[in-house]
């Protein structure tokens, strides 16, 4: 769509009607057939994918029992179709247009600061630019972060520039307290504290009794299994809205996932989460609860270490160890402390990683450590995921009562290698559709403000979602400022005109025996803060009754729309959707708000 905006535009005048209340008490029958899905990556000894496989050659197994292949599609085999030219946008005008097709698989990066040092966050950060500056367009990735709770940064796009200007931005970027950070900062000052109490340099006086010591190291070990059930549970809640925001969009989704410390979320027994779970059932059950959404999401996971090849804490300048190690040792030998406290980190970073790639193999991923070529990793992981396949069964076991079962895909006749997640728990909150995502039940509560209204839009209207181009539009976005007549509540907040030129090859418009070209339209303008949380809404039903001279025009501009709205200060994202009643074609886009120009600079 090649069309520029002109200066004639037709107002949103009317909203959207209550419609008849819908009769609850009415017999309602249901059918439901369970069905699990699972992607198979396929590839040989030098790690390619290996294509052209048949149904015949896959065989699988759940909990030891053969299960009956039911459905069959190999994903990513053809070649990806040539993109078209895409127009340079002038400034704050924006599209839903994209040049490439829906791939098979997509990526979210999910940059942790809750378990990850303060220096390595921006190691991370630096290298996922430096992906994004050198990616092509068409890797289509959204980006979120993890902290005290799980922030948007971008929804999915294919254009590198935008994904890249979304992550370089300051508002998206601001740091929350990372528990783990406080915790080991912590625990740091709580070691030397032990260190100078059993040594009598570090008391002028005398040292501490054994058994103050001993105290205060239990103390300390208390301390720091609280913080970790507190992280656990942080992270959990962060992943299980991600899922539940993943689970709306079809196909394969690959969480590249950079944290210094995954928890353990694997599983090790036929009912069991593993790890720090043991003796836990309220995160046992958390653990599961996680697991099976990811799975109904069709999310494999991918650890990357964001320490890289980074050397022992101990021998780095912001140690502050040095000088009670230094004195310790002159009592147990110069092997010993720094033996010791080497010996422990490397222990820890091993279970970090062995953690790592237990949770990946579940989820049918893989893990990385020890690299610092992390942008090498993003592109490694987004190439080797985009061919697979995708085996459905109805399971012959077909009750629902929270155990694990476990999966097993084989192939005959070669030496592959297999990647696909290595079972599921047998709960409803696993079935694919079982639930609204986050975001989509804010916006149902605030639809019930009209009971029975049937909102067209709701299932598209996600944040983050890609956008969809059966409708392909143009939207210019002008900041303004507040009029006088405004009220008091308004004045204070950003103000824009929001103009929409619409294909009009796209919409179905009836002719009439006046010459009048008639048609509906659902218009929707929402407003996401970073949490993706609802700000505001608006939705609008649009009577077009476009006259012969006004048709003329539009053929060659767009059917044109205005709408004006009031955002309070701050960080926001505005998705707007159009749908047209008579060819149920949809449209939407969605636009950070931080990417328009302000109004000083507009206004020039």
């Amino acid at each position: 769509m090649k069309r520029p905006i002109v200066a004639m535009f037709l107002s949103l005048v009317c909203t959207v009607p209550v419609m008849g209340q819908t009769d609850d008490s009415a017999t309602t029958l249901r059918l439901s057939s369970r069905a699990v899905l699972v992607d198979v990556i396929v590839s040989d000894s030098s790690g390619k994918p290996v294509t052209g496989l048949s149904r015949d050659a896959f065989s699988v197994t759940e909990q030891g029992k053969p299960q009956k292949i039911s459905f069959f599609e190999e994903n990513g085999s053809a070649p990806p179709a040539r993109p078209v030219e895409m127009p340079k946008m002038p400034p704050d005008i924006f599209t839903n247009f994209s040049p490439f097709p829906q791939p098979p698989a997509v990526n979210v990066l999910l940059l942790d600061s809750l378990n990850t040092h303060m220096e390595n966050q921006s190691v991370v950060h630096k290298q996922a630019l430096q992906f994004l500056k050198s990616a092509k367009p068409g890797t289509r990735m959204a980006i979120f972060s993890m902290g005290l709770g799980l922030h948007f940064i971008q929804g999915f796009n294919d254009d590198p520039a935008v994904l890249m200007a979304a992550l370089n931005n300051k508002k998206n970027n601001e740091v929350e307290t990372s528990v783990m950070l406080k915790g080991q900062d912590e625990t740091n000052v709580q070691q030397n504290l032990v260190g100078m109490m059993s040594t009598p340099e570090g008391n002028a006086a005398t040292a501490a009794p054994p058994q103050m010591i001993a105290a205060l190291q239990n103390f300390i070990n208390e301390n720091d299994t609280s913080r970790s059930f507190d992280r656990m549970y942080v992270t959990l809640a962060n992943l299980q809205r991600l899922a539940a925001f993943l689970q709306g969009f079809p196909g394969r989704k690959n969480i590249i996932w950079f944290a210094e410390k995954v928890p353990a979320l694997y599983v090790t027994g036929s009912d069991a989460a593993g790890g720090v779970a043991s003796g836990t059932p309220a995160i046992g059950d958390e653990i599961k609860k996680t697991l099976a959404m990811l799975a109904a999401a069709r999310a494999a996971i991918y650890p990357v270490d964001a320490r890289g090849t980074s050397n022992y804490s101990l021998y780095t300048a912001e140690s502050n160890l040095s000088q009670a190690n230094a004195q310790a040792s002159q009592l147990v030998g110069s092997s010993g402390t720094f033996s010791n406290l080497t010996r422990s980190e490397g222990e820890d970073r091993n279970s970090d990683q062995a953690n790592a790639q237990m949770l990946a193999d579940q989820s049918g991923g893989k893990a990385f450590a020890n690299t610092n070529g992390l942008s090498d990793v993003i592109d490694k992981i987004r190439s080797t995921s985009g061919h697979f396949y995708t085996l459905s069964y109805a399971p012959t076991n077909s009750k629902m009562d929270g155990g694990f079962r476990n999966i097993k895909v084989k192939i005959e006749g070669g030496q592959y290698k297999l990647a696909y997640r290595r079972g599921y728990f047998a709960v409803e909150e696993a079935l694919p559709g079982s639930s609204l995502s986050v975001r989509n039940q804010e916006v149902q509560k605030l639809a019930s403000k009209n009971p029975g209204a049937v909102d067209p839009l709701l299932p598209f209207m996600d944040l983050g979602m890609p956008q969809s181009q059966q409708i392909l539009y143009k939207a210019l976005i002008v900041p303004t400022a507040a009029g006088e007549n405004e009220p008091a509540d308004k004045k204070d907040k950003d103000h824009y005109k929001v103009d929409f030129a619409i294909d009009l090859s796209d919409l179905n418009l009836i002719l009439d025996k006046d010459g009048l070209h008639k048609g509906t339209l659902n218009v929707s303008l929402i407003v996401y803060d970073r949490y993706g949380n609802i700000i505001s809404r608006e939705d609008h039903l649009v009577d077009l009754n476009i006259k012969p001279d006004v048709y003329a025009i539009f053929q060659n501009t767009g059917v044109q729309l205005h709408a004006d709205l009031a955002v309070p200060k701050g960080n926001f994202w505005l998705r707007t959707g159009i749908y047209d009643r008579a060819s149920h074609k949809v449209g939407t886009m969605e636009i950070p708000l931080a990417a328009v120009k302000p109004l000083e600079t507009a206004v020039k």
